[in-house]
């Protein structure tokens, strides 16, 4: 099965029901282009992909869970953008940021409104599924438990920015929240809508929380080792901004002290290409790069194992070929 073919027919279920809840007329019309840029840029929408395939994989249909899948669509491209902000990213999935083309103010706006949809379309997918009371709380629970774990992520992430002593596990326990969480609650919403056996809502959260780890790794590796045109972003640009990533952890950790002294003059410093290759070289020699690859391969792994409990179908198959594609993927 190919994955992205895939993902690319689940998008199309769920574009539709982003535009009821982000609609292109919107007022006033700043707010609606600066909302809708990142989600017109396109995107692997692989958290949509997850739920609707997740629902199906416990016995119901994808459109069990299509208001769901498109607000954690939503609630993705707010991070994107509210991140963007923080990090002064200039592009994104290949065209400007959102802060770039309309201003702070404008963005944080943006990243706001959007966030104030996801609950809305969640409640109307509980409504329309017809669920109690007690089981709306929960759905609602998981989407909100997920919100704050990606802020305690993020933050995480910046606190790393005054210190060089990161340890592997602050790092893995930081992306589980700024990555892994959105991942979990979209396979956990997906199989919750489906009407999955609590058995296999657990097994299926599991399976999230671990491929959203692997995907955040792999994005560190194609930061350094992709190649830019693929990548959506400058390669690099994590050293220059100094990100904490397992890779520079690792490396850091193993250095001696001439490659040490290299990599800290560059991490985090406008240094020129030259010293910004060399310090890539560094990580790659050192193996960090290598390190990074395979630890993500047994998240995958482990990830893959919690379907076990699952019975043998197109939508088991679909999960599985995505765990595949987070760790072979180049953009």
């Amino acid at each position: 099965m190919d994955a992205l073919d895939y993902m690319a027919k689940k998008a199309k279920l769920v574009d539709g029901e982003i535009n009821k809840w982000i609609p292109p007329g919107a007022k006033p019309k700043v707010l609606a282009k600066a909302t809708r840029h990142l989600l017109e840029a396109g995107g692997k929408k692989i958290r949509p992909a997850l739920a609707l395939t997740a629902a199906e994989a416990v016995g119901g249909r994808a459109g069990d869970a299509l208001e769901a899948a498109a607000a954690l669509e939503l609630l993705h491209t707010f991070t994107l953008i509210h991140d963007d902000i923080m990090d002064h990213d200039e592009f994104r999935r290949n065209v400007k940021t959102v802060h770039v083309l309309w201003g702070e103010p404008v963005a944080i706006i943006a990243g706001d409104a959007l966030f104030a949809k996801v609950f809305g379309a969640v409640a109307a997918n509980a409504k329309r599924r017809k669920m109690d009371g007690l089981r709306t709380a929960e759905l609602l629970e998981v989407v909100s438990q997920a919100s704050f774990e990606i802020c305690q992520g993020q933050a995480q992430d910046m606190l790393f920015e005054t210190r060089w002593d990161i340890t592997e596990e602050e790092y893995m326990e930081m992306v589980g929240g700024k990555t892994g969480a959105l991942m979990e609650a979209a396979t956990k919403v997906g199989a919750m809508l489906g009407g999955g056996k609590s058995k296999e809502v657990e097994a299926l959260a599991k399976y999230g929380r671990l491929i959203g780890v692997a995907f955040q790794i792999q994005d560190d590796v194609l930061g350094i080792a992709g190649e830019e045109k693929q990548f959506g972003k400058p390669i690099g640009s994590d050293i220059r901004e100094g990100k904490r990533t397992l890779i520079v952890i690792k490396a850091l950790k193993t250095a001696g002290p001439k490659e040490k002294k290299l990599l800290l003059q560059t991490l985090g410093k406008p240094v020129p290409k030259k010293k910004l290759l060399a310090a890539i070289e560094t990580l790659r020699s050192l193996g960090a790069i290598n390190y990074a690859s395979r630890k993500a391969e047994s998240l995958i792994k482990e990830a893959k194992n919690q379907l076990r409990i699952l019975p043998n179908s197109d939508a088991k198959a679909a999960l599985l070929a995505m765990a595949d594609f987070i760790v072979k993927r180049d953009f």
